[in-house]
């Protein structure tokens, strides 16, 4: 009875977008004026269903009652219900609300079966891994109710209500004074669903770490600009941020394990197998499970989960002892043991500093000292391990280095024998230097040249050459971190401080790494201050061994007092122009203040600033801890809607909490121990011992790859074959032929995976053609309203690929499997898309053009 029902819950869900005419609803088409008037919105819910998740979840494979499963189906039927009152109510289901009841049914489906079948243990173990964004409230616009007064229109967020201060472009405050109108609208609802698009383009992803982190980055920089230009409902985009930061973590630690982000995770396993390493195959292992299970492969994950209890590694999550010294571990890895000690050894000065009470020590002095002893205490230093280890997945600051396409002037001088301005006498060399030789006597000529005393002219030619090549250019950036008592008082733990603390740590971490690669000649500098209501001291970092310094100068004091903001951020534009004097290469620059205060900071104040420090671009970020500021968050808005690169952040005290005491990290141990004689064996041995261990399970894993890809092949030439019959069927019947797009992704991704650049270069022709020159023939405001959800898709696709690293193949082939993906969302099927192509082209030439920017990358930038 289940499985009958939820096939015909598929069915409704079909026709929600698919044939929204044959939706029946008498009842409702009758109250439709009323409803409409009332402004009725749908009541989704999933407790039913995350209810049966959890029971999925429990310890111990114990049965789960039939009355969750029966739940969870019946809150499925009543969601269905109330978006089949919305369409006929509204006219249509916001693509947001249709796409979640689509992945709502999936995980219902997947659920329900592996309740059912008890037995079935690979099947439960990809039910419960199903993320929480799976289920997650659709990142939706949060419409302001009548008569509402946001924090955003108070006049401080906009420089203490100077009159003019709210106006210019892209002030978040004016965004939705409106309603929007429904083209509107399901044009903002294409550019969020590109976010979970990303995310399950990243779940598919079981073979290489370096896609899946691309995947994800981009997934991270789409929800960034979202929630910062739009008001998102919070627990949609809190539950994608969560999953974002657990994902690329643990990217993180399995890379800083051995793994290598650009070569097949099977490959590895069998490589690491052959080689004896037991803790890069444990790795190895641990990611193939992590992304089979993300991908649902059951057969997959059952195999790659025996394997690693067969080196000693069972289910369930580290015990809270294990993982935190596995998180110690980690950070090591990632930035080796020099900064480790000088981290320890700070916290011992820290310690000592705060130990002895000062003389005449007030009361109140005296409980921040011992709640500084508290929280510098030896027991939590793993707090801030666990918080290194999250901070690349959690914040988002860019890389201090960035790729620009530049032409390089290189003149040189040459010798000529036509005239120039410039003339030199040279020894002649031969003969032919005789017509151009200076001659005294000329009965001496030839004696004169064979003794080498024959001076010939010669002219200097300027030849001056162009090259145009990509380079490294620098980005002088300045952390700029609150050191007001209130980030060890205010919150939970004392987490504020310590989250604060380890984004500084982990950047001074990678630049420790990036002056040891050497080799470089773009100079890479960084500046930080702590500041309160005074500004600190300015430190800057120029090399390797600096760094190491300043990680043990970071946590070995405990800093007090109140907060400035705008002061902060003036000395820092100070400190950019001095930077600039210093490298004359210097691109940009970024201040990235990190703070928990609400102060006061005036807009045009700090844009004066800025405009004082000459022509580097000057990006102010911020990164928000335990309470908003909606003045810093405005700043950031009006940045981003000038295209300037800039981001804002917020982290409330939970989300700290959870940073700090490892909470993001769950699953199977990134690394084991191997039995203690396993360091004196050789290679040969200890291969030998892990096949034995193993016992054929690596091969097995591989036996299965090959069914997969094989079954994949198998799968796009039936279906290449069933469409060109239908093409056949429908020439022969004189029907126009609709090119379909289904398929077209995973084609091109096999074709960049297998180098075969004329027949991707020929599909991704096919769908972005090359952009129309440019006339005023076609002005954006003549765009049908399909011109204009071409011109979303194709700006959402340029966004996304434009960050993309790997090859020019690489992303035409992310760029096909993108638009695959957005073409049902934006309600286009390919004959609209190909319409506009050929109709609009000149409207929509420069998003076309972008997107073939985006794919070139700068190496082929003209």
């Amino acid at each position: 009875m289940t499985d009958e029902a939820l096939s015909r819950f598929g069915e409704r869900i079909e026709r929600l977008t698919a044939r929204p005419h044959d939706v029946r609803a008498p009842l409702v088409r009758i109250a439709r004026p009323l409803l409409r008037a009332l402004g009725y919105r749908p009541a989704l819910r999933t407790a039913r269903v995350a209810a049966l998740l959890d029971a999925l979840r429990a310890p111990g494979g114990k049965p789960v009652p039939e009355a969750l499963v029966t739940g969870a189906v019946r809150e499925l039927e009543d969601n269905v219900i109330a978006l089949e009152r919305t369409l006929v109510v509204h006219g249509r289901v916001p693509l947001a609300h249709a796409a979640w009841v689509r992945r709502l049914y999936e995980v219902t489906v997947r659920a329900a079966r592996a309740a059912s079948d008890q037995k079935n243990e690979a099947a439960r173990r990809v039910a419960a891994a199903i993320d929480p964004v799976r289920i997650a409230p659709p990142l939706a616009i949060t419409p302001r109710t009548p008569g509402e007064t946001s924090a955003k229109d108070k006049p401080k967020a906009a420089g203490d209500g100077e009159p003019g201060a709210a106006e210019g472009p892209g002030a978040p405050e004016g965004f939705l004074d409106k309603p929007l109108s429904a083209e509107e609208e399901r044009l903002v609802e294409v550019e969020l669903l590109a976010i979970d698009h990303l995310l399950d383009a990243a779940r598919g992803e079981t073979e290489f770490l370096s896609r899946k982190r691309r995947l994800l980055e981009a997934a991270r920089k789409l929800l960034l600009d979202a929630s910062a230009a739009l008001p998102l409902g919070k627990e949609g985009v809190e539950v994608r941020r969560r999953h974002l930061a657990m994902e690329i973590a643990r990217i993180d630690r399995l890379e800083a394990a051995g793994l290598s982000p650009h070569r097949g995770l099977l490959h590895q396993a069998k490589d690491a197998l052959a080689r004896g390493e037991r803790q890069r195959l444990h790795a190895a292992l641990v990611a193939l499970d992590g992304a089979s299970l993300a991908a649902g492969d059951e057969a997959f994950s059952e195999a790659a989960s025996r394997a690693r209890k067969k080196l000693g590694e069972g289910e369930g999550e580290d015990a809270e002892a294990d993982k935190l010294r596995g998180l110690r571990r980690s950070s090591e890895e990632m930035f080796g043991g020099a900064a480790m000690a000088a981290i320890a050894e700070g916290y011992v000065q820290a310690r000592k500093s705060q130990e002895k009470p000062p003389k005449n020590e007030s009361d109140e002095d005296k409980k921040y000292r011992l709640l500084a002893l508290q929280w510098l205490a030896p027991e939590n230093e793993a707090e801030t391990h666990a918080a290194l280890c999250s901070i690349d997945g959690t914040v988002d600051v860019g890389v201090p280095l960035a790729p620009v396409r530049v032409t390089e002037v290189e003149t040189r001088a040459r010798l000529v024998r036509h005239p120039t301005p410039d003339l030199l006498l040279m020894p002649a060399r031969d003969v032919t230097d005789i017509p151009h030789a200076v001659v005294e006597d000329p009965r001496t000529v030839l004696l004169a040249l064979a003794e080498g005393r024959l001076l010939a002219r010669r002219y200097v030619e300027q030849e001056v050459k162009k090259r145009t090549r990509t380079r490294l250019v620098g980005e002088a950036r300045i952390y700029v971190l609150d050191g007001s008592s209130s980030m060890l008082e205010d919150g939970k733990k004392g987490a504020r401080a310590r989250v604060r603390d380890a984004i500084l740590l982990a950047e001074l971490g990678m630049l420790v790494k990036r002056f040891a690669e050497g080799d470089r000649s773009t100079r890479l500098t960084l500046h930080y201050r702590y500041f309160t209501k005074k500004i600190g001291p300015i430190t800057r970092i120029g090399h390797g061994k600096a760094a190491i310094t300043a990680m043990a100068d970071v946590v070995g004091k405990v800093r007090k007092g109140g907060t400035d903001i705008e002061n902060a951020l003036l000395s820092s534009f100070e400190q950019i122009r001095a930077a600039k004097d210093e490298d004359p290469d210097l691109a940009r620059a970024q201040i990235v203040l990190v703070t928990d205060g609400d102060a006061l900071v005036r807009e045009d104040v700090i844009q004066a600033a800025r405009e004082k420090v000459g022509d580097v671009p000057i990006a102010v970020s911020v990164v928000a801890l335990g309470e908003e500021n909606e003045a810093l968050r405005a700043l950031v808005a009006r940045q981003r809607a000038r295209g300037e690169r800039a981001f804002y952040h917020f982290l409330d005290d939970d989300a700290l909490v959870e940073i700090c005491e490892g909470k993001l990290f769950t699953g199977p141990k990134i690394h084991v121990e191997g039995p203690a004689d396993e360091k004196n064996l050789s290679v040969e041995a200890r291969a030998a011992r892990l096949r034995a261990e193993l016992g054929g399970l690596v091969d097995e894993l591989g036996a299965l790859a090959e069914r997969r890809s094989a079954a994949a092949i198998e799968a796009l030439t039936a279906e290449a074959d069933a469409s060109a019959e239908a093409a056949r069927a429908e020439a022969a019947l004189g029907v126009a032929a609709d090119t379909a797009a289904k398929g077209e992704g995973s084609k091109a991704l096999r074709e960049a995976i297998e180098k075969d650049r004329r027949a991707l270069e020929g599909r991704f022709v096919r769908w972005f053609p090359a952009p129309a020159a440019e006339n005023g023939k076609n002005a954006p405001a003549g765009r049908s309203s399909d011109g204009e959800a071409v011109v979303v898709v194709l700006s959402t696709i340029a966004e996304v690929v434009s960050d993309f690293g790997g090859s020019d193949l690489s992303r035409r082939a992310e760029a096909i499997d993108l638009l695959e993906r957005l073409l049902p969302d934006s309600m286009l099927t390919p004959a609209r898309w190909f319409a506009v192509m050929r109709d609009e082209a000149g409207a929509v030439a420069e998003a076309m053009r972008a997107v073939h920017a985006a794919v070139t990358g700068p190496r082929g930038a003209k």
